[in-house]
């Protein structure tokens, strides 16, 4: 039986069969991996606080014939984005989006650095940030990620001010985002423009970021 290693982040933890739960995770060096953890929906289960979506862990997987199982995992950190509601919409909806256009075991350590940067915005911010700047952050991120994937888009409005706001966080670190000074109408502009661009990448679905904050944070 062979074994995958890796340093990963769930993205999504699903029910499965009767007690044990799916999971979907990004790992560092290989991408996209799924995984069944075994048993692990009973109230017993020692690895039930480990496979929270959102956290980081370390897995060793076997592989499978009909799946892989999960062997071992190991907290490295947990997900500290509860501590804000505003950071939980953009972190869930974000990995969401990454699980969506990424294919299974198709590694690239960018994916996985962003994710890390999503999942920690939360320690520089002060406050929780509005719903516009949360919009805003979670297009930002969402663009950094097409631009990995190959679905960057080239946007003629530069000379506008949102165009160039997206020109500015185009390169910068994510966390730069909650700092900048600019009207609201700029920071929705600047997100419309980046939403329709992810309507021309392969979803089946559109991204329910923009929703999904609006939902909570409204």
């Amino acid at each position: 039986m062979s074994y995958i290693r890796d340093t990963a982040i769930v993205l999504k933890s699903e029910s499965f069969r009767e007690h044990d739960r799916m999971l979907t995770l990004f790992g560092k060096t290989h991408g996209k991996l799924r995984a069944v953890a075994r048993g692990a929906d009973r109230p017993q289960a020692k690895a039930l606080g480990h496979l929270e979506p959102l956290s980081e862990v370390e897995v060793m997987i076997a592989r499978g014939q009909s799946f892989d199982k999960l062997a071992v995992v190991r907290l490295v950190v947990a997900p500290s984005v509860r501590e804000r509601l505003s950071v939980i919409a953009i972190a869930g909806s974000f990995a969401h989006l990454v699980d969506r256009l990424t294919e299974h075991q198709d590694p690239d350590e960018r994916v996985y650095d962003l994710l890390k940067e999503v999942l920690t915005i939360g320690e520089d911010c002060l406050q929780d940030p509005s719903i516009e700047r949360s919009r805003l952050l979670f297009s930002t991120a969402s663009l950094r990620l097409m631009d990995i994937l190959g679905y960057g888009p080239a946007f003629e409005e530069e000379h506008h001010d949102a165009g160039r706001l997206i020109k500015f966080l185009r390169t910068r670190l994510l966390k730069e985002a909650l700092s900048i000074t600019a009207p609201s109408q700029t920071f929705v502009s600047a997100s419309q423009l980046i939403e329709r661009a992810l309507e021309e990448t392969p979803l089946l679905v559109a991204p329910h970021g923009p929703v999904t904050i609006a939902a909570l944070l409204g």
